[in-house]
């Protein structure tokens, strides 16, 4: 009996999944915040060079404005400002007056020095790393390296949390990534320098994409078969909330440490999941530890008031021990596996690419909301608000039409978005964005798409290795995206254009994916091999009754 067969009678989702399932997605919440907090945390506010104060009183029709801005006016960036001992010089011996040297603009013969001192605007944002750390000039750097190596932490934790789950289990590696999220958030926060922030900023992503990616299985492992898309989708639900609501906290404190502290400390909270969340039994199951599943098992049946019999169990074990016997659970699956053979080979690395693309071109968008005018935390939350109706969609759709249609046509969609907004002129501003954010619905919905797509395509026993790499991919798209953006020096509309075509090409290729709607999930590396046996598998049927089960084909010799 596979373990799908009996979730038909223990309820697919009951009440005991239903309240797990709630309890896990508010992680997601968590994870949300310190996934997109670089945007207010390392927030570049408008600045000026704070220019030194000199005795202007004995010098005729100058005024300190003037003075302040002619000596601004060397550098548009005010990296540099004309030496004011020379200027002074100038308009003291009668040279030359304020006037004539503000006409005369870059013409004048000045030496320029290095600005010492800074003064940044508290209209939008208050303090962040930028001001904090005076991330300027020589130092800029500092800033866009700190999100880039963020992403490469993000990396760092899809490899290693993917890896550890599959070996130790989802529960231990559920509880690790708290725990990590919370020190790390903890210190980043108090970080007297950036060369302490940013490592414990790259240690910060690693946790977060680590516990959202444990959190993200544990919910598609957790129900039956109807209820994939509907769990998937409601942790990417709660993620979006946590998207918005991270708008509204900073906001509200308006500073980046207490940002910091604000989204960390609520970590505490869930360590009440200790005394509630289970291994995945489907975990357990591949691992052959059928003892261990059947007493969440029954602890599932007594939640969800039904009633399994110990033939039900022992047919469930029966099959597990076929499968322990075949030394199937008994090797250690890594990486390797997802490279051999060949068939499993090209749909790894379809699914990877696909993952790469759309998280470049969610983030990308993401990342260019800043450019949209008016109020940026107001714009912050729309771009995460926009996602619930990609989501609804989804959950509308893909239990009717299957995965890989939809797939297909929310990148093509996305991509010609973001190609049309991309030679849509400046002036038409509302129809731009407009374009723009329905280019972030569609990518939204793919990015959803490829994740609950990926969870079902690989096989159980690799398959948060599989989702490790997958998000390790994300994670590179993610570091491409800021460098992407760049590409605005050679041509403003070049970086729109490049996210709408990778998206189109992305979306091409997911023509190539299999379809899993209504099958079951991969057990082995044989199961995506040989589709025609999972096919053979989802066809035989069991007659589930509260006296036993009646076989109506051939036994099902896999878990």
């Amino acid at each position: 009996m596979h373990f799908d067969d009996l979730l038909k009678t223990l309820g697919e989702l009951g009440h005991y999944q239903r309240t797990r399932l709630f309890l896990i997605c508010l992680v997601s919440i968590v994870c949300a915040f310190h996934a997109m907090n670089m945007v207010f945390v390392g927030a570049n506010p408008k600045k000026k060079c704070e220019i030194p104060q000199v005795n202007l009183s004995s010098v005729k029709n100058v005024s300190a404005d003037q003075w302040r801005t002619f000596l601004r006016s060397a550098d548009e960036d005010a990296c540099e400002i004309y030496n004011p001992d020379e200027v002074y010089e100038s308009i003291t011996n009668g040279s030359s007056t304020i006037q004539e040297l503000t006409a005369a603009g870059t013409n004048v013969t000045f030496s320029k020095v290095q600005c010492s001192d800074w003064q940044f605007s508290r209209d939008v944002y208050g303090s962040t790393i930028v001001t904090q750390f005076y991330l300027v000039c020589d130092s800029a750097w500092l800033r866009s390296t700190s999100k880039t190596l963020y992403f490469f932490g993000r990396l760092l934790g899809a490899v290693v949390f993917g890896q550890l789950s599959d070996i130790f289990g989802r529960r231990p590696m559920f509880f690790a990534g708290l725990l990590m999220l919370l020190v790390v958030g903890c210190v980043a926060a108090a970080s007297p320098s950036m060369f302490v922030f940013i490592p414990f900023y790259i240690l910060q992503g690693a946790a977060q994409t680590g516990l959202f990616l444990v959190a993200y299985t544990m919910c598609t492992e957790l129900v039956g078969l109807s209820y994939r898309v509907l769990a998937g989708f409601l942790i990417q639900g709660f993620y979006s909330i946590g998207y918005m609501a991270l708008s509204g906290v900073a906001y509200l404190i308006y500073d980046w440490r207490y940002i910091e502290v604000a989204i960390t400390v609520p970590v505490v909270l869930f360590a009440a999941y200790l005394c509630i969340l289970p291994e995945s039994i489907r975990w357990l199951l591949s691992k052959g530890r059928v003892e261990d599943a059947k007493v969440i098992i029954k602890k599932v049946a007594a939640t969800n008031k039904v009633s399994i019999t110990e033939e039900m169990l022992e047919d469930l074990s029966s099959s597990c021990e076929k499968q322990k016997e075949a030394a199937i659970d008994d090797r250690k699956y890594t990486f390797v596996d997802l490279f051999r053979p060949f068939r499993m080979l090209i749909l790894s690395l379809n699914v990877w690419f696909n993952w790469l693309v759309n998280a470049m071109v969610y983030y990308g968008l993401a990342l260019g909301t800043d450019n949209l005018g008016g109020d940026p935390y107001i714009n912050f939350m729309i771009a995460g608000a926009v996602e619930i109706p990609a989501y609804i969609m989804c959950v509308l759709l893909l239990n009717r039409v299957g995965r890989k249609k939809p797939l297909t046509v929310t990148m093509i969609f996305g991509g010609i978005s973001c190609i049309a907004s991309a030679f849509v002129p400046k002036d038409l501003v509302a129809f731009k964005v407009t374009l723009a954010m329905l280019g972030k619905f569609g990518i939204t919905a793919s990015y959803a798409i490829i994740y609950l797509m990926a969870a079902e395509v690989f096989p159980t026993v690799v398959r948060n290795i599989g989702m490790g790499i997958s998000s390790m991919s994300a994670r590179i798209g993610g570091m491409l995206a800021p460098q992407i953006l760049e590409l605005r020096v050679f041509w403003d509309p070049l970086p729109l254009l490049v996210f709408g075509v990778l998206s189109s090409v992305a979306g091409g290729l997911a023509v190539f994916l299999p379809e899993t709607n209504g099958r079951p999930l991969p057990q082995t590396i044989e199961d995506v091999t040989h589709p025609d046996k999972l096919k053979h598998r989802d066809e035989m049927t069991l007659e589930i009754t509260p006296n036993g089960t009646k076989e109506q084909g051939k036994e099902n010799e896999k878990c």
